[in-house]
């Protein structure tokens, strides 16, 4: 999830490249949640900046559901020293990726190990 049309675009086009990987896109946390309702995802890709709550504030969220408190999330920001990387580091990110620096192969490659080692 990503405020940004376009980083959500790219995204699902590179994620949607792998075998395996069903891409589902929610440009802010109400539509995802509500989507979430319906589907459990098998990762999650967050972005902190987002319209309506940031990203900490919709980890804190998802983490308070019981089936949700497990889900693995990889973060993908351009914030570089910020309270909000650490707030989501206390809520069990898998990891946390620097936009512009984090080519699509490595973002492809944390989603792809936070699936893996998800819980059953």
């Amino acid at each position: 999830m990503d405020d940004s049309a376009v980083v959500r675009q790219v995204m699902a086009a590179v994620l949607s490249q792998e075998p395996g990987l069903n891409v589902t896109v929610a440009s802010d946390p109400i539509i995802a949640m509500e989507k979430m309702t319906r589907v459990r995802p098998d990762v999650i890709l967050l972005d902190l900046l987002m319209p309506e709550m940031d990203g900490p504030s919709f980890l804190e969220v998802i983490r308070s559901y019981l089936r949700l408190q497990t889900l693995p999330v990889v973060v993908l920001t351009g914030l570089v020293d910020s309270p909000m990387i650490e707030r989501v580091q206390h809520l069990k990110v898998n990891s946390v990726l620097l936009k512009g620096k984090a080519s699509p192969e490595d973002i492809k490659k944390a989603v792809e190990e936070a699936a893996v080692r998800a819980p059953g």
